[in-house]
């Protein structure tokens, strides 16, 4: 999927997708401790149990998805090999769902985001379908970054918003 042309923007042709595997594990906590333990930094946690909360968390958001979602697309993001960012995609149901989109820290910002959404978007207006997605309502470049991929807002359930990305007619 890296580099190929897929409706209104592509993949930078030095990102590749594909799927997670077991050697991806240490790769995918860093990441989702990248996004987690600065909300835990206001704790008054020693440095081990912090990091044992994250192991935890980290544990049962695996095991969640992957009970909600048996069928769903486990990937990675790659830029010239190195992993970046993971994405999950349920196609199943009347719409399709981004289940989780995460990019290292220093991979946000300058667009690849939004290029991955867009390449997901595309995915779906092959088939005709819409994708759904939640984000929380204070993550605004995430917000900004699915509007831009063509996402419109259909609701709310604090602390998320609902978003949707329908094709046209």
């Amino acid at each position: 999927m890296g580099g190929r042309e897929n409706g209104k923007t592509a993949l930078p042709p030095d990102i590749a997708v594909r799927p997670e595997s077991p050697a991806d594990e240490g790769f995918l906590f860093a990441l989702f401790a990248s996004h987690t333990a600065p909300t835990l930094a206001h704790l008054p946690l020693p440095p081990a149990m912090a990091e044992n909360l994250i192991r935890m968390q980290f544990a049962s958001q695996t095991a969640s998805y992957r009970a909600a979602y048996p069928r769903a697309r486990f990937e990675v993001l790659e830029r010239n090999g190195v992993p970046l960012g993971r994405q999950v995609i349920d196609e199943g149901g009347d719409a399709g769902c981004v289940v989780d989109f995460a990019l290292l820290p220093g991979a946000q910002g300058g667009g690849l985001g939004t290029a991955a959404m867009t390449a997901v978007v595309a995915r779906f207006a092959e088939l005709g379908r819409p994708v759904r997605c939640k984000v929380m309502m204070h993550n605004a470049a995430s917000l900004r970054m699915c509007e831009k991929a063509g996402f419109s807002k259909i609701g709310e359930e604090p602390p998320f918003m609902d978003l949707e990305w329908r094709p046209s007619r």
